[in-house]
C-alpha cells in the first residue's frame, strides 16, 4: 500500500511539470516550433519599439484637449460626461482614461497607451493559446503556438506602437474575454452563473474602446444558441445587447446618413467590394495585390459561412475551442459588415486602413482554430502529417512577420518624421495631413499640454 501511495505521488510530481515536456518523437519538431515561436516574438518585440511614436498627432490631440478641458473643470458631472462623450460615432471612455493618466503620469508621451495596449494584445493571445492547449496533447500543444504567433504579429504591434490605434486592442480584448469566459460557462457542468456574469460584463465594456465592440451581442447571441444555453440567458444577452446598442447610439448619427443608405445595385457591389477589401487585408494594401487579395477575402468568407452551416447542422455538443472559435469568426465577419456599410455612400476610393488588420488576424486565428481541431480528430497515422503543415505554417508566419514587419518601421519612421519635424509656425499639405488639418489648434493643443505639465 505504501508502495502504491509513493507511485501515485510520483505519476503526481511528474503531471506538474508534464506541461513542459515533449515525448522523444516530437523533440525535432518541438525544438523546431519553439526556436520559430522565439524568434517570432523577437521580431514582435522589435517592430512595437521601432514604430512607436510618443508626440501626440491628429485624434491625440483631441483627446488631449478635452482632457484638459475635464481637469479644469474637475466636477463629477463633467468627468461623466467628458469619458462617455462621442468621439466621431464611438465613445472611447477608455481612451480618455489613458489620456489621463498620460498627462497626469506619462508626462504626455502616450507611454501609457503603449504599455496598455501591449498587455492588451497579450491578453487575447494568452487567452486564446490556453484555450487550444487545456486538455490537449504534447502534438496538439505544439501546434498551439501557431495561435499566438498569428494574434502576436506585425499588424497588431502598428496598432501597438502608434498609440492613435490602441482603440481597436482595447477593445477587442473585452470582445475575447467575453467569448472565452462565455464558452467555459457554456461548458462548465455546474455553478457557471459568475462565468455568465464575467462575460456579460466584459461584453458590456467592449464598445467603450471601439463602438467595433457592439459586433460582440450578435455573437454571442449565436453562441447561446449554438452551445443551448437556454432561453432565458439567450433573453438576458439579447436585451443587454439590445440596451447598450441603444444607449450607445442614442444621438450619435452622423450627419451625412440622415438621408439614410440608398442600397442600389452600385452600393450593394460596392459594398460587396469593401467586404472583400477588408477581408484580404493586410494584402490587400499592397495595389499589385488588390486584387487577388479580394478574391482571398471573398474565399475565406465562403469558407467562414461553410463551418457555420456545418455547425447549424452539427447535432453534438460543441466544446469550448469550437465555441471561441466561432466567436472569433463572427467577430471578422460582423466587423467587415460594419465597415462596408459605414462606406457605402461615400465616393473615395475603396482602400481599407492597415489599422483594421488585427480584425481580420483575429478571423484568421478562428479559422486555423478550426484547422487544428479537425486535425485532432484526424487517426494517429495521420498525424505526422498534421505536425509537418503545422511547422510549415509557422515557417511561413514568421517570414510574413519580418516582411510585415520591415514595412511597418519604414511607414512608421516617416510618420514619426513628420510629426516630430512639426513646430508651431510651420505650414505644409503633409503636416495637415498627419499633424492635424487645422494647425492653429494643434499648436494650440501643444501649448496648453505644456503649460498644464510645467504647472504640476
Amino acid at each position: 500500500m505504501l508502495a502504491a501511495t509513493y507511485s501515485r505521488l510520483d505519476r503526481l510530481r511528474l503531471s506538474a511539470f508534464s506541461w513542459f515536456r515533449t515525448p522523444r518523437r516530437h523533440e525535432k519538431a518541438s525544438l523546431y516550433l519553439h526556436g520559430l515561436f522565439t524568434v517570432h516574438v523577437l521580431v514582435f518585440a522589435l517592430v512595437v519599439w521601432g514604430t512607436a511614436v510618443t508626440t501626440p498627432y491628429l485624434d491625440m490631440l483631441t483627446w488631449q484637449h478635452d482632457a484638459l478641458e475635464a481637469l479644469k473643470a474637475n466636477e463629477a458631472t463633467v468627468w461623466f460626461g467628458h469619458l462617455l462623450h462621442p468621439h466621431n460615432e464611438h465613445r472611447l471612455a477608455f481612451v480618455r482614461v489613458l489620456t489621463l493618466l498620460d498627462l497626469t503620469f506619462g508626462g504626455g508621451r502616450e507611454t501609457i497607451f503603449i504599455m496598455t495596449t501591449l498587455l492588451a494584445v497579450i491578453v487575447i493571445a494568452g487567452l486564446l493559446w490556453r484555450v487550444m492547449t487545456e486538455h490537449a496533447r504534447a502534438k496538439d500543444r505544439l501546434l498551439a503556438l501557431v495561435i499566438p504567433m498569428l494574434i502576436l504579429s506585425s499588424t497588431a504591434a502598428l496598432d501597438i506602437g502608434l498609440p492613435i490605434n490602441c482603440v481597436y486592442p482595447l477593445s477587442l480584448v473585452f470582445s475575447v474575454a467575453a467569448i472565452v469566459i462565455f464558452a467555459r460557462a457554456a461548458t462548465a457542468p455546474r455553478n457557471n452563473s459568475r462565468l455568465l456574469m464575467g462575460a456579460m460584463l466584459c461584453a458590456l465594456l467592449s464598445p467603450f474602446g471601439n463602438m467595433t465592440g457592439l459586433v460582440i451581442w450578435p455573437v454571442l447571441i449565436w453562441l447561446c444558441w449554438r452551445s443551448q444555453a437556454g432561453w432565458r440567458i439567450s433573453l438576458i444577452t439579447l436585451f443587454l445587447g439590445t440596451s447598450e446598442s441603444c444607449l450607445y447610439l442614442w444621438h450619435d448619427l452622423p450627419v451625412h446618413a440622415s438621408g439614410g443608405i440608398q442600397l442600389g445595385l452600385g452600393a450593394v457591389m460596392r459594398l460587396g467590394v469593401y467586404a472583400g477589401v477588408f477581408l484580404g487585408l493586410p494584402f490587400s494594401r499592397l495595389a499589385t495585390f488588390t486584387i487577388p487579395a479580394i478574391g482571398l477575402g471573398w474565399g475565406l468568407a465562403l469558407v467562414a459561412s461553410a463551418i457555420l452551416v456545418a455547425d447549424c447542422l452539427n447535432k453534438k455538443p460543441a466544446t469550448r475551442a469550437t465555441l471561441v472559435s466561432t466567436g472569433l469568426i463572427l467577430i471578422g465577419l460582423g466587423v467587415a459588415a460594419m465597415a462596408s456599410l459605414g462606406r457605402v455612400d461615400e465616393s473615395a476610393d475603396l482602400v481599407a486602413p492597415a489599422r483594421y488588420s488585427i480584425y481580420v488576424v483575429l478571423f484568421h486565428t478562428g479559422l486555423v482554430m478550426r484547422v487544428l481541431l479537425w486535425f485532432r480528430t484526424r487517426p494517429d497515422r495521420a498525424r505526422p502529417l498534421g505536425l509537418k503543415t503545422g511547422m510549415g505554417f509557422a515557417t511561413l508566419l514568421l517570414l510574413f512577420q519580418v516582411v510585415s514587419g520591415l514595412a511597418g518601421l519604414k511607414a512608421a519612421n516617416d510618420l514619426r518624421d513628420v510629426v516630430m519635424s512639426w513646430q508651431p509656425g510651420l505650414h505644409g499639405a503633409h503636416y495637415t495631413k498627419l499633424v492635424f488639418p487645422d494647425l492653429s489648434y494643434a499648436e494650440a493643443v501643444r501649448r496648453d499640454v505644456d503649460a498644464y505639465l510645467l504647472a504640476r
